[in-house]
């Protein structure tokens, strides 16, 4: 798929990649690395503006595309595009959310299949991947499908789950994180096959997002309107496994992101308040990788942004992505040793105290056993999302009909798979 990029790869030639043979800054030398995120996350900002280098030389600053939540990803995209044909770019990039094709199609992205192979112990998705790796995850995040112990819901599809929650009459948690998740094991796919979406398959989707408002706990929004803007992608799942816990909601489709949400979530499994399985896209198990790192191939400072890499993966670094910035590390071996030394812990979420026990053996078991078999990657593309859900919730919030919200997009959406 070309993408937005469509500005960036007509005029690349004519700026040149002057850059390309300048490795840069590195080693022994004072050195700034400016590094470009798209979404705010002041976890992942304060880990990635930690890094110092070896010798402690490095000072990383830290920028967002988005600044405010009025700007669409589009311009946030041309502005950064800009600065990278002006070669005024940042020296690594965020790629969470950001379609890579036509930077690596452009050559803007250095190669990292060389730090990729001389890291140890990475997970399977990262060992399998093509010769040429042009980003690599730092960390990454599975899906958790929660209920109330005993109720018949499921998670089959969109449609499935909402119709079995409404058969029993429960509620189903935080509207944005089940309906981005739904987005992403049933619209992507099919995108990612058929580089298109028929009009039929996103009307279905846009009725079911709007079905999904009727059984969501809103939690006293008033009104209960969908927010599917960026921004609102990704929300701290927590207080909805602790809602099933209370028996508040029935259900619940979540983010697993970090050692916390697998310690809480597993707590109240083993206690018989909730059952849950991992989510799946195609019958595969789904791997949402994150705070996915590339270097500008005409960074003037690129021999210290492949050593930031090479850290970040080294297992001294994994450690940090685990311990500091609270992440499920891509590193098989630290990822378990994190398991195995997590500690009892004394917990009051949303009202509800407990204390949470160290894992057992065969919840680590369980757990690298999934992580050894994850299979589907959902790498999103921003802009696409931005089409796909900013219709969704004009439609559900009554905003507009469905013929106009899915007229509208899919106008966008042939534009945007054309390009």
């Amino acid at each position: 798929m070309k993408k937005i990029l469509t500005l960036f790869m007509t005029f690349i030639l004519i700026t040149g990649l002057t850059g390309c043979g300048r490795d840069g800054s590195g080693g022994n030398e004072e050195t700034e690395l400016n590094v470009f995120m798209m979404n705010p996350d002041m976890y992942m900002e304060s880990f990635l503006s930690s890094y110092s280098g070896e010798e402690g030389l490095v000072t990383t600053n830290v920028e967002m595309g988005m600044t405010n939540p009025n700007m669409e990803v589009g311009d946030v995209l041309k502005l950064l595009n800009t600065r990278l044909m002006s070669d005024d770019g940042p020296d690594i990039i965020v790629m969470d959310d950001i379609n890579a094709d036509g930077y690596i199609e452009s050559g803007q992205l250095a190669d990292l299949s060389d730090i990729i192979s001389k890291s140890n112990d990475l997970i399977n998705p990262l060992k399998e991947q093509d010769d040429e790796i042009y980003y690599v995850p730092l960390s990454f995040g599975v899906i958790a499908d929660s209920k109330s112990t005993g109720a018949a819901v499921d998670f089959e599809d969109m449609e499935k789950y909402v119709s079995s929650l409404k058969a029993q009459g429960l509620k189903s948690g935080n509207f944005e994180n089940t309906a981005v998740l739904w987005y992403k094991t049933e619209i992507e796919p099919i995108i990612k096959e058929k580089n298109n979406l028929s009009k039929e398959e996103l009307t279905g989707f846009y009725e079911n997002v709007k079905e999904l408002m009727t059984v969501t706990e809103w939690y006293g929004r008033n009104p209960a309107r969908a927010s599917l803007y960026p921004g609102t992608f990704m929300v701290n799942p927590l207080i909805e496994y602790w809602d099933i816990y209370a028996d508040k909601i029935g259900a619940a489709r979540s983010y697993i992101t970090n050692i916390s949400d697998l310690h809480q979530l597993y707590h109240a499994k083993n206690e018989g308040k909730l059952e849950f399985s991992y989510g799946k896209a195609d019958g595969e198990t789904v791997y949402i990788p994150t705070c996915i790192i590339a270097v500008n191939n005409n960074s003037k400072n690129k021999d210290a942004a492949f050593e930031m890499v090479e850290y970040m993966l080294s297992e001294e670094g994994q450690k940090d992505v685990a311990q500091n910035g609270g992440y499920l590390p891509v590193n098989y071996k630290v990822l378990r040793d994190e398991l195995e030394n997590c500690p009892e812990t004394n917990v009051n979420i949303n009202g509800v105290g407990s204390i949470l026990k160290p894992f057992t053996a065969n919840d680590i078991d369980e757990i690298m056993e999934v992580i050894k078999n994850l299979e589907y990657e959902a790498y999103s593309d921003s802009y696409l999302m931005e089409i796909i859900l900013t219709g969704a919730a004009d439609y559900g919030n009554g905003d507009e009909t469905l013929a106009s919200a899915v007229e509208k997009a899919m106008n966008k959406l042939k534009i945007y798979l054309t390009e």
